[in-house]
């Protein structure tokens, strides 16, 4: 089964800890099996039917010191379990995060990442609850094991009395175990979609306010968590049921226990320590019945948590989830090696050659697209919405899983693509990039080490010089969700200069100027060429685009319709030879400046919106 393989997989992450755990805890569940018979041998003697010779306090001494000795393996082992506790967790939620970051396009989600932090957090815990629960059972199953054979030595019947409720319990858990299984299942999707819910609230909360959806939208959440109600109160309600069944099993037990034991006792045939013994034996296997119940749940609940960790890495190589991989709970963390570039990551000319890709729910896509970039070329791909510009790019970086093609980095067949096309290679800035709750230095560097001329460098670059000196703290002003809101152009502007600090050997943008003014564009273009406009050489740069100041400095134009390139060339070549560049231009980009072969007063009204998403 694949859940015990994994389940096995961790324990060898760190066997000898594994291993130090089960001896503790395994010496703390077996301890009173010493303090039961220094019980007996107790009550015993203050009876005078004590047989051993030992003396009252000598027996005291040795029950304090088995409970004195307990309570420091407790201890022990409370720290070497919570050690192995977050460190198997932290394992676990490595492999996760790895393979989301690992490239998240051609690793998608399967839910919203509100929904995927319950996999992180309740899914991984039932992960380590299992593990642990491992760690105390061999002990539990050794105590009850020499507990059931002293008290069958002693009294056969009352031994099968308490033996027989641990049974029933086993057997009766393992026969709700597949409604465990799915009641657990059903609560924690209930639980993630409302999880996933708050995160699509808060990401379009303004648009809710605009369309004035409040009451339809908490109705809808009202809903989801009526429907979470329902399935965690059947959820818990099952499990709660058992416990009560299992201790209303052991109140029984022990009353029978007793009734039998005093009767024995009146008739000689039981000493009071014997009572005392089954008593105290009795009172901790109590515990452990309802132990051996709640594991064989946990094992329910363990496969519901593994599968939906399997679902988020959903396309992942297999033992992906278990990997063993360096985590970093003590001692300083390792610095993260920065890439440097070398002579094999210089840029000579990139080679697409029938570059495929088709979105399963709808079949559009890119299909058959052939580029070659040259070193310090700026090749532009335009085309109306939905032409599969965007597309064309993530395919490209293996952000989408190309079906056909070829990429060649200066001849070099590349691989894969979503780890390849990285710094110090290339640098991408999509049409809608993310800041974080960081200073804006921060957002910048991203934890490369710059010196203050390299990054006010890339700041110039990116035009942001005067959004920096309208900042009360500069570079060190809070961007993100939860600091200050940038315009959509100051977001692409910080974006690129993120990707200028870097100095990839290829740039590519994905509309970088949708949200600028033409004239920020115009100096933007202007400084990022200065160089080559100088006589010296310039980068290298892939870009989607619809705007007039970078269509006129382009090497290459390519026209994209349908996922299919239509036309390829300059500019002036392409408006003399294309019908399409011919209609964007004056359609679309008419509201730039006027087009060469038109008179200001009758220029167009642009037909076509602005490059999003769809593209």
């Amino acid at each position: 089964m694949k859940s015990l393989r994994y389940t096995w997989a961790l324990v060898r992450y760190r066997p000898g800890l594994f291993l130090v755990n089960c001896l503790l805890w395994g010496a703390f569940h077996t301890i009173p099996i010493a303090s039961g018979l220094l019980s007996r041998a107790y009550f015993d003697t203050l009876s005078g039917e004590a047989t051993s010779g030992w003396s009252l306090w000598y027996l005291v001494a040795m029950m304090g010191l088995a409970g004195a000795v307990r309570v420091g393996v407790f201890r022990v082992g409370f720290n070497k379990f919570v050690y192995i506790w977050y460190l198997l967790e932290a394992v676990v939620r490595r492999n996760l995060m790895h393979w989301a970051l690992q490239g998240p396009g051609s690793h998608p989600l399967t839910e919203s990442a509100s929904q995927s932090v319950t996999r992180f957090r309740e899914d991984v815990g039932d992960v380590s609850d299992y593990v642990e629960a491992w760690m105390d059972m061999a002990g539990i199953l050794l105590f009850a094991l020499v507990a059931l054979v002293v008290m069958f030595r002693i009294d056969p019947l009352i031994t099968v009395v308490v033996a027989a409720p641990v049974l029933g319990m086993a057997y009766l858990t393992n026969r709700l175990s597949t409604r465990l299984r799915a009641y657990r299942k059903a609560h924690r999707e209930a639980a993630s979609k409302v999880t996933g819910f708050i995160g699509e609230i808060f990401g379009a909360y303004q648009a809710v306010k605009v369309a004035s959806a409040e009451r339809p939208v908490l109705d809808r959440f009202g809903a989801l968590n009526e429907t979470r109600r329902q399935r965690a109160l059947r959820d818990v309600l099952l499990a709660e049921a058992l416990g009560s069944i299992n201790w209303t099993v052991v109140d029984l037990t022990v009353s029978i226990v007793l009734l039998l034991g005093a009767s024995k006792v009146r008739g000689g045939s039981f000493s009071v320590g014997d009572l005392a013994l089954f008593i105290y034996y009795l009172s901790l296997m109590s515990g452990y019945m309802r132990y051996v119940g709640d594991m064989i749940a946990r094992h329910k609940r363990m496969q519901v948590a593994y599968e939906r960790l399997d679902q988020f890495l959903a396309g992942a190589p297999e033992n992906a989830l278990v990997e063993h991989a360096p985590v970093y709970l003590e001692g300083d963390i390792p610095e993260v090696p920065l890439a440097t570039a070398t002579a094999v990551d210089r840029l000579e000319h990139l080679e697409v050659r029938g570059l495929d890709y088709h979105y399963a729910d709808e079949g559009k896509g890119v299909e058959g697209i052939d580029l070659l970039l040259p070193r310090g070329s700026l090749t532009v791909v335009t085309g109306r919405i939905g032409a599969g510009k965007t597309t064309l790019l993530k395919a490209l970086l293996g952000l989408v899983p190309a079906e056909g093609g070829e990429i060649r980095w200066n001849g070099q067949a590349v691989e894969d693509p979503a780890t390849f096309f990285v710094p110090p290679r290339s640098a991408y800035t999509p049409q809608v990039p993310l800041l974080v709750s960081e200073p804006l230095r921060d957002n910048i560097l991203m934890g490369l080490p710059a010196d203050d001329e390299e990054l006010q460098s890339a700041i110039h670059l990116a035009v942001m010089e005067h959004d920096l000196e309208a900042m009360e703290q500069g570079l060190e002003t809070v961007v993100g969700p939860r600091g200050v809101r940038l315009s959509g152009g100051q977001t692409q502007r910080a974006a690129a200069a993120r990707m200028f600090i870097r100095r990839p050997e290829l740039l590519i943008f994905d509309d970088l100027s949708s949200r600028l003014d033409v004239e920020t564009e115009r100096i933007l273009w202007e400084r990022l060429f200065a160089e080559r406009d100088g006589g010296g050489e310039a980068p290298t740069c892939l870009v989607v685009s619809h705007r007039r100041a970078v269509l006129q400095r382009a090497d290459q134009i390519i026209v994209l319709e349908g996922g299919r390139v239509t036309a390829r060339g300059t500019l002036e070549e392409l408006l003399a030879t294309s019908a399409e560049m011919r209609a964007l231009w004056r359609g679309r980009f008419a509201d730039d400046e006027a087009a060469p072969d038109e008179r200001p007063e009758k220029a167009v009204p642009a037909a076509l919106p602005m490059a999003s998403s769809a593209s």
